[in-house]
């Protein structure tokens, strides 16, 4: 059988025609065909996100869980600092937010407030959504998704309930949930292409591609709204 070869059904596939004309010939994808393709996957890891946050919330109201033990714990420090350790990508990580904390520091001090939202931005927008999509494309930090979530959920349990806390989580939540989306789906597409209704592997990297992009875009929508929040709460911080 070659690559050619029609798909069987699988999981989100979408109707043939919806990527394949008359000729034979691989239409543009459309974007109702995609989301439906990627719908197992969204529904999957918000799934995750709610019960490992909602559980982490809930073991800090009731006191269950100590934070501070567990943020001593090998395994946090490991979770933590995951992206430190991919080789290249790292070091210049490491080099980056020594740069982006005193560049940011010294705006807020000098009155910058507009500099300090642009910084704030794209350091959320495209700094941190590319570690996001790091995390993503690597099997370990995937995996210690849930551990992060519950980690998240504690330490929320133990903040004020603020509307710039929840404010910028909510919406910084949504932006980066996007990222790991697009880059889940498009690996998964890439390397299933066939139970994903793809005709051909060359129409995944295509697709996959695209609806990154796209999420990584629109990301930016949500993430705008939760750096303005951030920085508003961190001059406010700054005058007292």
């Amino acid at each position: 059988m070659t690559d050619e070869a029609p798909p069987a059904p699988g999981p989100g596939a979408a109707p043939e025609a919806a990527d394949l004309p008359a000729s034979g010939k691989a239409s543009r994808p459309r974007a109702s065909s995609l989301w439906t393709r990627a719908r197992p996957v969204v529904l999957i890891l918000l799934g995750v996100y709610v019960l490992s946050f909602g559980a982490g919330y809930l073991a800090g109201k009731r006191k269950w869980v100590d934070l501070g033990a567990l943020r001593a714990s090998p395994v946090y420090q490991l979770n933590r600092d995951l992206e430190l350790r991919v080789p290249g990508y790292g070091s210049v990580l490491l080099s980056y937010k020594n740069w982006e904390r005193q560049r940011l520091y010294a705006d807020i001090f000098r009155g910058k407030g507009g500099k300090a939202l642009i910084l704030v931005f794209l350091n959320n927008w495209i700094v941190s959504n590319l570690t996001m999509a790091v995390r993503a494309a690597t099997a370990l930090p995937m995996l210690l998704y849930p551990y992060g979530r519950f980690v998240q959920g504690l330490t929320l349990a133990e903040a004020p309930a603020t509307f710039q806390i929840w404010g910028t989580l909510i919406c910084e939540f949504g932006g980066y949930l996007l990222t790991i989306c697009g880059t889940l789906c498009a690996l998964l597409w890439i390397v299933f292409f066939r139970p994903f209704g793809f005709p051909r592997r060359r129409d995944a990297v295509r697709s996959g591609l695209l609806f990154f992009v796209s999420l990584f875009g629109l990301s930016g929508f949500f993430l705008l709204i939760g750096s303005y929040i951030e920085t508003m709460y961190v001059i406010g911080m700054s005058l007292r």
